[in-house]
């Protein structure tokens, strides 16, 4: 045999290799890449329904808010207390949520609907609008959210709550804590 066939052969089985070797590689990184986009397609999917299911949420705060006090005062209780659940249920959906502004936000309208500086003069009413109005923020952003919008602009009301509270203004509210009233009890 000749040089020439022995070249020949060592080329087509380098050829051979080399073209099995990427056909290999080529493989792994579609199932890699296939992969990845399953895992990006579920995990958009349960951080639809975990917005869907906080929307339900904020919904029904919404609806027990715009409902007139009622002269029970343990029928108010009970309502009072069914937001704190609410809001707990929406603060766990908002973790299966990826993006960080949007449960920031979301965070925030949920931790000032309970709430109320010691020198709060606004009636009745007017807190209660401001939870409907925290409701409707927090709406809008998770409404945005399932569009694949950017975030609405704070509502005038919205911001009104906020205000209320001056020295609790940072860039991320996230890291305050809503305290459970602790009947008369301290820790002192």
């Amino acid at each position: 045999m000749n040089a020439s066939v022995w070249i020949g052969a060592i080329a087509g089985i380098v050829g051979t290799a080399t073209g099995g070797a990427l056909s290999i590689w080529s493989g792994r990184w579609t199932h890699k890449a296939q992969d990845r986009s399953a895992r990006t397609a579920q995990q958009r999917t349960r951080a639809a329904a975990a917005a869907e299911a906080a929307l339900t949420e904020l919904l029904e705060i919404h609806r027990d808010f715009r409902v007139a006090r009622t002269s029970d005062e343990q029928e108010w209780q009970e309502r009072l207390h069914l937001l704190h659940d609410r809001i707990v249920r929406v603060q766990v959906l908002l973790h299966s949520i990826p993006d960080s502004k949007l449960r920031t936000r979301v965070r925030e309208d949920t931790f000032y609907m309970p709430l109320s500086p010691p020198d709060d003069i606004r009636t009745g009413s007017e807190r209660r609008v401001a939870i409907i109005d925290l409701c409707a923020d927090a709406v809008a952003c998770l409404g945005a959210f399932l569009r694949d919008e950017g975030l609405p602009p704070r509502s005038a009301g919205v911001e009104n709550t906020r205000n209320l509270w001056p020295e609790w203004k940072h860039n991320d509210d996230s890291h305050f804590y809503m305290w459970e009233p602790d009947d008369g009890e301290s820790f002192d």
